[in-house]
C-alpha cells in the first residue's frame, strides 16, 4: 500500500494525537528522567494534509504546549503521512522503526531522533 492509498486524518486529529503524546511523555517519570537534559524544537509536518504543520518544543525534558504552524528554526524535522505520524503519537508505531522503514523522514541529529523515540 502506498502513502497515497492510505487514509488521511485531519489536522485537528493529528494535533490532538501530538498533544496526547507530549502529555504522556510529561507524565512518565522514566521519560522525564531519560530526557532531563534534552532541549529540542521539532517541526512535525504531514505530507498529505496541507494545514497539518506543528511545532513541538521540549525544554530540559519537559514537553511544552504544541503549537500549530512552523515556529522558529527547528532542531529536528519529522515528516510523514498523517496516519503514520498519528500511529507514532498514539503509541501504535515505533518512531525509530517507522524511520528505518521509510514511513517517516527526519532531518536533524541522530541523537535527537533517538530521544524522540524515548518519548514514546
Amino acid at each position: 500500500m502506498t502513502a497515497s492509498d492510505r487514509e488521511s486524518i485531519g489536522a485537528d486529529e493529528l494535533e490532538q494525537a501530538l498533544i496526547e503524546y507530549a502529555e504522556r511523555a510529561n507524565a512518565s517519570p522514566r521519560a522525564r528522567k531519560t530526557l532531563a537534559t534534552w532541549s529540542c524544537r521539532i517541526h512535525v509536518e504531514a505530507i498529505d494534509v496541507p494545514d497539518a504543520r506543528f511545532t513541538h518544543v521540549v525544554e530540559q525534558g519537559a514537553s511544552q504546549p504544541v503549537c500549530r504552524g512552523l515556529d522558529g528554526v527547528p532542531d529536528l524535522i519529522v515528516q510523514g503521512h498523517s496516519m503514520d505520524l498519528a500511529e507514532i503519537f498514539w503509541g501504535d508505531a515505533n518512531p525509530a522503526s517507522s524511520y528505518m522503514q521509510g514511513a517517516i523522514k527526519t532531518q536533524g541529529r541522530a541523537d535527537d531522533i533517538m530521544r524522540l523515540d524515548a518519548m514514546a
